[in-house]
């Protein structure tokens, strides 16, 4: 009776063995499903941005004014100011797209790696007398 109860314990507790596997494979499935959860994003971005460039209208300038901002469109030939904010989107006005000054150049974006490097060494060089960011 006793080499029975002693058995029942010894079974009834899992061994080191078996939570480093429990703990491998938790850890596995953590991995996999960031790893599905970086990929979808990035899968579902791609296509809101394949969808958004369309022929017919553009988004030539933005410029953010506190919460506010105000966006230069193109539909078609014809060019308009608009503004975006809490309360909606209101036309401005129609432009003149001769007084536009359109850059078509393809200037290279920087991934953000660079733009993380650049703010970080900004506020590493950071003028201890003003507080103010050198550029």
């Amino acid at each position: 009776m006793v080499l029975l109860s002693n058995v029942i314990q010894k079974s009834q507790t899992p061994n080191f063995l078996e939570m480093a596997f429990q703990l491998i494979f938790l850890i596995f499935v953590f991995v996999v499903i960031i790893f599905l959860a970086y990929y979808s994003t990035k899968f579902i971005a791609g296509s809101k941005i394949k969808n958004m460039s369309k022929n017919n209208m553009k988004v030539i300038e933005t410029i953010s004014i506190g919460f506010n901002h105000i966006h230069i469109i193109q539909v078609n030939k014809q060019y308009f100011l608009i503004s975006s904010s809490k309360e909606g989107i209101r036309m401005l006005s129609e432009i003149n797209g001769d007084d536009l000054i359109i850059n078509q150049d393809n200037v290279p974006t920087l991934p953000f790696e660079k733009h993380l490097k650049q703010y970080l060494n900004n506020i590493r060089t950071k003028d201890k007398k003003g507080g103010k960011y050198e550029e």
